[in-house]
C-alpha cells in the first residue's frame, strides 16, 4: 500500500500455516474497509491489471502475481502436483483464486492482455489463466 484515504480502516491478520512457511507465501495480510481509496504498488516495477472473476471461473496466479482482491474473491495457496511444477516453471504450489470480484494481479514487467484458448497456453511465461469449470 502506497497510501489510503483517512476514512479507510486498515486491519492486519496474521496465519501461521505450514503450507505458507515451506512455499515461502505472505502470512501477513491487510484488510483494507470503509469509503475512500487505497493506493497500492507492485513490490517490483510492472503494471497492475485487474480480472473481474465470475463465480464460475477460478484462476490459478504464480506465488509473485496476486497483489490485492475484493471482497467475495477467495485466494488459496495450493498444490499443482510434482509433475505440473517440474514442468510449469512456478514451483511446487500455486494460488487458486475463485469467487465472484475483482482481482488484482501484477508482473516483474507489462502484462499483455491475450485472450487465448487453453490449448495455446505456454506456460514459462504466463501471469494468471482462467478455468471455466
Amino acid at each position: 500500500m502506497v497510501a489510503m484515504s483517512p476514512s479507510v480502516t486498515l486491519k492486519g491478520h496474521f496465519k501461521l500455516s505450514w503450507r505458507k512457511m515451506f512455499a515461502g507465501g505472505d502470512m501477513a495480510q491487510s484488510s483494507y474497509t470503509g469509503p475512500g481509496e487505497v493506493l497500492l504498488a507492485p513490490p517490483a516495477l510492472g503494471d497492475i491489471v485487474p480480472i473481474r472473476i465470475e463465480k464460475q471461473q477460478t484462476w490459478s496466479l504464480s506465488r509473485d502475481g496476486h497483489l490485492a482482491h475484493t471482497q467475495g474473491v477467495t485466494c488459496e495457496m495450493k498444490s499443482q502436483g510434482f509433475s505440473k511444477a517440474m514442468f510449469s516453471g512456478e514451483g511446487l504450489f500455486v494460488i487458486k483464486a475463485g469467487g465472484e470480484g475483482v482481482l488484482f494481479v501484477t508482473s516483474l514487467g507489462a502484462i499483455i492482455q491475450k485472450n487465448v484458448s487453453r490449448s495455446t497456453m505456454n506456460c514459462n511465461h504466463l501471469l494468471a489463466r482462467g478455468l471455466k469449470n
